[in-house]
Parts: structure tokens; sequence; C-alpha cells
């Protein structure tokens, strides 16, 4: 018994046969609604063809009927002898006699047994009607024969007829429909077979190439592209698919030449470098380094410039000001840390980090967060707490803190008039409920199931901006700590958001005084050192620049790895800081031409970059960095480096924060000046998609305008130091065009 499995046949078969099937399928389907159409006019062709001779011969014989001439009769019903599908033939008189008789064999006058007619021919001739029936695969046909002069009924003629002709013509009919059939079908299997080929060649082009590569591993022999539909596309696909594999030959080649002086202490180190980026998405990998570079960089001149504040003469409400912007900053950046954290989103895990905290004081410091914010849009904040005293209780600080902020960002952001409520309650022991309320637009019903859904947004929060993922990852947050967000609102009225966690009681820890003072290092020794420091961002390198100065450096400047290398020429500095990531030479570039040079005992160099997942730091140590500092900046980060690397001696001294006079905050009228429109445009592109470096170029070119330009660019420059997206959107929408 042969099996047969559709699966396993050629592509070339498979359309071969599909083509087939489905012609076959239309053609028959087509035929079959010809063929039932023709068949029922056939018959009804052959019924009307024997009704006319029956009423030319009722015709021919109503003479004879009138005249009761049999003679007559019985030669007009002789006639029907040439008819040879017509079996007998009676003629009746008005009363229902049979006037003559004919059969194929013989011809009579004499009355036949009318008990042999059928009961229902009987009843037509009774009841003198016209009619036929199909009776034993024969016609019976009943006809009037009527005088025309008074329309009177001279008798009736009865025929009875075989279907041989019918069926003759049927079997004809039926030869034709088999013989285009075959035709029709001869045709479409030779147009099959050639057109299969437009299918099959370019996919068997593809499997003869790929052959080639497994088998003989040539990978420089790419498919030729004929065509200019999908198979092109595809074929491109694979091409650039052979490139790519063989630059990863060539590579593997090159780095198998050392391999093995290496390979027995590397083995383990490579085994995981394998694992790691077998499972690693390269996309994803590119889009998180960018993504690192683009946030830490407001982010490095927030904190940065916010520490040297801290290091000056300030006031108790200037130093407090201070320390919620470096507490959110931080906090800022440790949201950053988990995001861009490789490992955590390939793996997908997420943990709690437990640690005892003053629940009390987490609620005082989004307080002052958010009360400003509230002021600046008009609207009214409350917070009630059920306790005025401490709260130490244990748990994740980190998420509690971020879901209390997005909830409360999305308030503030929806709501224009009215009010935002914080609410703190404890319900039962160690159980306390979270409740976060607006008077904002509200929610619609329909759209209340699905805004915890990932990239998810309601119109209104379309128009207002954001990524759609808060809400979706303040629900996991609190799904971790085995609990969810409720959420009721109302259209025009307002939403309320609630949660209730379980955090154990903590021991209050013993209260230390907060410091009034951070101490500032400075070179012990009168020794004069100079530092260069490469960064192609101004605000990074001045920031660098003047925490070097307070130690005791002297500064060079580059921007980019080749102004490096010339400063480096014209007087070798004690100490080189190098970004990462700049134009026309990088510092990768930049290291690899120094070490050529000057070895790690003649010229210390530091690594500085947004990027600090951890096998980018090891990739900075191998290509020749003495040290690795990730933006933002941390102070003790530079010290460390200047007195470890350096190995010189650093003494410390302290400001008072307290000062005797308090600056105040210039506010910035917008000038009334008037841009072109592309660059306006550019403005606006470049905030939309959160640009923030293309924003700093295209910000100085605002003083072409004059000297308002340069306020509007000072302006513009401390909300691109902030980092505020938004900000700088309206403020460029309030502009004037040409």
């Amino acid at each position: 018994m042969i099996n047969f499995s559709f699966s396993s046949l050629s592509i070339r078969k498979k359309l071969v046969l599909t083509i087939m099937g489905i012609t076959s399928l239309m053609l028959l389907s087509t035929l079959s609604i010809f063929i039932y159409s023709e068949l029922v006019n056939l018959k009804k062709t052959t019924l009307e063809d024997l009704s006319i001779l029956a009423e030319l011969v009722g015709k021919s014989s109503s003479g004879a009927l009138l005249f009761y001439d049999k003679k007559a009769a019985s030669e007009n019903l002789l006639a029907l002898k040439a008819t040879s599908h017509v079996m007998t033939a009676h003629l009746y008189t008005d009363k229902g006699e049979i006037f003559s008789h004919y059969s194929r064999s013989t011809l009579t006058n004499d009355k036949p047994d009318h008990k042999d007619l059928p009961e229902k021919v009987k009843s037509l001739l009774e009841h003198r009607l016209d009619g036929y029936y199909y009776i034993d695969g024969n016609i019976q046909l009943i006809k009037r024969i009527i005088l025309e002069q008074d329309k009177s009924l001279l008798g009736m003629i009865h025929l009875q007829a075989d279907q041989e002709v019918y069926k003759q013509r049927v079997k004809d009919y039926i030869i034709t429909i088999i013989f285009m059939i075959s035709i029709a079908l001869g045709l479409t299997l030779f147009f099959a077979f050639r057109v299969q080929k437009i299918f099959t060649d370019p996919i068997l082009k593809l499997l003869a190439s790929m052959q080639q590569v497994s088998t003989q591993h040539v990978y420089n022999s790419p498919v030729k592209n004929y065509y200019n539909d999908e198979f092109s596309q595809l074929i491109n696909g694979y091409n650039e698919m052979l490139l790519q594999l063989d630059e990863h030959e060539k590579s593997a080649i090159d780095y198998q030449k050392n391999l093995e002086e290496r390979v027995k202490t590397r083995t383990k180190q490579l085994q995981k470098a394998r694992d790691y980026a077998l499972s690693a998405n390269r996309a994803k990998s590119t889009f998180l380094a960018n993504m690192s570079h683009e946030i830490r960089t407001p982010m490095n001149a927030v904190l940065g410039y916010t520490q040297l504040l801290q290091r000056t003469s300030l006031d108790k409400q200037q130093s407090t000001h201070l320390s919620i912007i470096d507490k959110s900053g931080k906090h800022l950046l440790g949201l950053i840390n988990d995001i861009l954290e490789l490992s955590k989103i390939e793996s997908g895990s997420l943990r709690l980090q437990k640690s005892d905290f003053d629940l009390m004081d987490l609620a005082q410091n989004i307080e002052d967060m958010f009360k400003i914010c509230c002021e600046q849009k008009h609207l009214d904040w409350h917070m009630e707490l059920y306790s005025q005293e401490a709260v130490w209780v244990k748990g994740d600080q980190g998420k509690i803190r971020q879901v209390l902020i997005n909830l409360i960002g999305n308030a503030c952001k929806f709501t224009e008039k009215g009010e935002v409520q914080l609410k703190i309650e404890q319900t039962k022991n160690n159980c306390y409920q979270f409740t976060v309320k607006d008077t904002g637009k509200g929610i619609e019903a329909a759209a209340l199931p699905k805004i915890f859904d990932a990239f998810h947004q309601t119109e209104l929060g379309e128009k207002n901006g954001g990524t759609g993922l808060g809400l979706n990852i303040a629900q996991r947050h609190i799904g971790l700590m085995s609990s969810h967000i409720q959420v009721s609102s109302e259209v025009e009225r307002g939403s309320t958001f609630t949660f209730e966690l379980e955090l154990l009681a903590a021991i209050k820890p013993v209260k230390v005084d907060e410091q009034t003072y951070r101490p500032i290092y400075t070179l012990k020794s009168d020794k004069k050192l100079s530092a260069l420091v490469v960064d192609d961002i101004k605000d990074n390198s001045e920031l660098l620049a003047g925490i070097l100065e307070q130690i005791g450096f002297s500064i060079i400047y580059a921007e980019n790895g080749q102004l490096a290398l010339d400063e480096i020429e014209k007087k070798c500095p004690d100490i080189v800081f190098m970004d990462i990531r700049m134009p026309v030479m990088d510092g990768i570039e930049a290291i690899g031409r120094i070490r050529q040079k000057y070895s790690s005992e003649k010229l210390k160099c530091i690594g500085v970059s947004a990027s600090n997942m951890q096998h980018k730091v090891e990739y900075y140590y191998e290509k020749g960095f003495d040290l690795f500092v990730s933006k933002p900046f941390n102070f003790d980060a530079i010290y460390y480096a200047v007195s470890e690397i350096l190995g010189v001696e650093l003494q410390s001294y302290v400001t008072d924060n307290k000062a005797s006079s308090v600056s105040q905050l210039k506010v910035i009228e917008k000038p009334s000046i008037k841009l072109d429109k592309d660059f306006a445009e550019q403005l606006k592109q470049a905030a939309e998609y959160g640009q923030l470096t293309k924003l700093n170029k295209l910000s100085s070119q605002l003083s072409e305008y004059g000297q308002q330009g340069e306020q509007v660019a000072e302006h513009l420059q401390t909300l691109i130091n902030t980092a505020d997206l938004n900000g700088i959107l309206k403020y460029i929408e309030e502009f004037d065009i040409d």
C-alpha cells in the first residue's frame, strides 16, 4: 500500500498539484452547473419536440375524426414511423373511445386493451386534459385535438415514446464535456509546470547556495538577484547574511591564530562570554547603550553640579532644596540603572531589595517633590498621614517610591484644576493602605480594564505624551509585593488609585544629625599637576574640570580623541580623563594610539562613560585604561582616581552650608524674537525625540539672533541640563515663527 503525504512532496509538485486542484475544482464546479442546466434544457427540448409532434399529428387527423375516416387516421399515424423513439400512438374520439392505434411494429384499427394504460394517463383521458408523465423511463403524452372553427373538442391523441434519443444526446454531450475537460486539464498541467518555475527557481537557487555553504563553508558566493519582488528581498537578506558570516569567519580565523596561547587561562571566561553572546539581543544591547549615554549625560550635569553647590555656602532652605534634588536625582539614577541592567532585562528577572526605612519620611520626601509641581499648576495638594511620628518598616523603599511617584505624577499631569491627594493609613497590624486621588479628567469605563497594559494609553495620555509603561511597571512592582493596584474613576470627576502592602516593623535606628558640611579635597603638596579633560559635551568637561581645579590641577581641554593626541604631543599631562563616545575619534581609538607610544607607568588614562555595564567596563580595561569612572560623576570616585592612580596625597577641609544671604533665581521672560520655521522645527523635533545632544548644538546657534537670542539660549540650556523635555516643548511652542 502506497502512503501519500502532501507535506513530504517537493515545492515544485505542491505548486503543480495546488494549481491543478484549484483549476479542477473551479472547472468542475463551473461545468457541473453548466451540465445541469444543459441537461434540464435538453430534457425540456425533447418533451417540446414530442409535444409538437403530437400537435402536428392531431391537426392532420382532425379531418379523419370529423368525418370518421379511420383509414385516413391510420395513414396519419403511420407517419410516426419516421420517428423511431415513438413506441405507440392512440387516437381517441371526443367520447374517449380509441379511434386508431399505432405501434412501432404493427398498425391496426382494433381497439387495444384499455386496461394496459397507466392510471395517470387514464385520468387525463377521462378528464379530457393535456399533460405528460414520465413512467417506467418512457414519456406518456396526452394532447387534445381542437376544431379551429368553433374550438370544439374533436378527440385526443396519446403518444408513448422512449428516451433513447434523450439518452443518446446526453451521452454525446458527456463525451464532449469529458473531451473539453481533458484538454483544459492538459493545458493547465502544462501551464502549471511552466509557471511553477517562477516560484521554485529562486528557492532552488537559495537551496543550492545553502547546501554549498553547509558542505563547503564558502561564504563569498552570493546568489544573483534577477527579481524585483519578495524573492528579491529574500535573496538580498540571504546575501547580507552570507556577508556577515564571511566577516565572522574571517574574524574567527584571525582570532584562532592567537587562541592557543591563551586557551588555558581564558577557557572559563570565553565560555561565559560565548553563552552571554548567544543569549544577548544585538539590537536591544545597542538601544540600551545609546539610551544609557543619552540619559546619563543630563544626569551627570544634574548630580555633578548639585554636589558642587553642596560644597558652597548655602542657607538652610537652599541646602534643603539641593538635598531634595540630590535624593531625587539619585533615585532616578537608581531606576535608570535597574532599567538598563542588561542581565535583568535579558533574563526577565526582577527582585525585591528590602531595607529598613521610615515610611513617614518617604511620604514627606514625595510631598516635597510634588508640592511645588501642584503650586505651579495652581492645584491644591493634600497629604493625610495616620501618624506624625516616624514609622520604621522593612520593604523595598525604591519600588514603593517609584510607584507613588508614578501615580502622583500622572495625577498632576492629568489634573487641570482642583486637588491631588496622597493618603496613607494603617488598616491592621503591619498593613498599610496607600491612596492617590485627583479631580482630573478621569478615565472612561471602557478603558479601565486596559490601563495597566504595557504601551496602552488613553486618548488623553497620548496628547500629554509618555510611553504607556508607567502604570504597567507600577502594577508589576506591587505584584512583586503580593498585592495589586485598584482603580476607580469617573469622567470629568477624577480618579482614585489604591493599593495595600504588608510591611513588617523595623527597629528604629539611632538618629544621626545630618551633616551640614561637605568635604573638599586638595593636593597636600605644592606640586603642580596638570589634567587633560577630553569630552565633546561642554557641560561634562566643565563639571569635571571644576572638580579637578578644586583639587589643584591645571586643566587642558580637548573635544575629541584627535585633539587629545595633539595636546599630549604638545605637553604630556599627568593624567588624562577620556570620554568614550566622541566624534572624529572616540576614546577607544585614542587610547589605542596613546598606548602605542606611552606606557601606563608614563601616562595614566582614566576612561569616562555613561555606559557602566560590566562587560563594557572589562572591555575598557582591556583596551588600556587604568581606571574607569561612570557618569554621573561621584566626587569620591574622582578623588580616588587622583590619589590611587597618581599616588598623591589629598587633604580635606569643609564648608558650612549656612550663608548670610539668600540668592533668588531669576525668571527669564520670553524675548520677543522670531525664529526661522526650519530652525524651530528642528528644535521641536529634537525635543520630541529627547535628543539632548542635538538640542545643545541647536541652542548654540541662537546667538545669531543677538542679545535676545543669547538670553533664550541661556534659559533653554537650563531646561536641557534638567532634561525637562515637556518644558522645552512648551518654551519652543511660545515663539513666533517667520
